[in-house]
């Protein structure tokens, strides 16, 4: 049994002030979200995509814990809330307006792999955005030894690591807001093609 196996019961009312504040600010810098596509990566429960859907969002769910998503898909359509392998997503190129990763980058083991295949997945010009733990906040020192003690990466980083590894994974237009002593917002962009290469976008599909 994992550590999201674990903390599935009790994540939402845990989590809920954060979720409260973070569902705020996504709303807020994403917009206007009627009628995107958007990826919540690492979404958990569910709370922030089923959010991002009333304001009309088309939102989709992957997540690696079967405990969490049996939540998520109390409050979204079962499937859209997948179970799956950030690294290797099972969609295919150009499928997203935006993906968002929101307090799960850390927990992932692969993150270069994770930022190439968003990258992927993402519609030229589309946006990434990853709110995550700032490493330099004494808070997060601790959250991250609590984390390594229950066998979870807690691979934290602060803004300026992170930013780097987005350029060098081809993100362009980034933009960093700390958002509190303990966590910031990155987005950046997927770049968009040449005048000549450019096409529509394509639906939702798997690979």
């Amino acid at each position: 049994m994992n550590f999201f196996t674990l903390l599935a019961p009790f994540y939402d009312c845990f989590m809920a002030p954060l979720h409260k504040q973070q569902g705020r600010l996504l709303l807020d810098r994403l917009a206007p979200l009627d009628s995107r596509k958007v990826l919540d990566l690492g979404g958990g429960t569910g709370r922030l995509a089923a959010l991002l859907a009333k304001a009309g969002a088309d939102v989709w769910l992957l997540d690696s814990s079967a405990a969490m998503l049996k939540r998520a898909r109390r409050v979204m359509p079962e499937k859209r809330a997948l179970l799956g392998d950030a690294a290797a997503l099972p969609f295919a190129e150009n499928s997203f307006d935006v993906v968002m990763i929101v307090d799960a980058l850390h927990h992932f083991r692969k993150q270069e792999t994770v930022l190439k295949e968003v990258l992927r997945v993402l519609m030229p010009g589309g946006t990434l955005a990853v709110l995550d733990f700032d490493r330099k906040s004494a808070a997060v020192k601790v959250l991250t030894k609590i984390e390594q003690l229950v066998s979870e990466p807690a691979l934290m980083l602060t803004a300026r690591q992170l930013e780097n590894l987005l350029a060098q994974n081809g993100f362009v237009k980034l933009e960093t807001e700390q958002i509190s002593a303990h966590q910031y917002l990155i987005t950046g962009s997927k770049p968009l093609p040449s005048p000549i290469a450019r096409g529509r976008k394509s639906d939702v599909g798997f690979v």
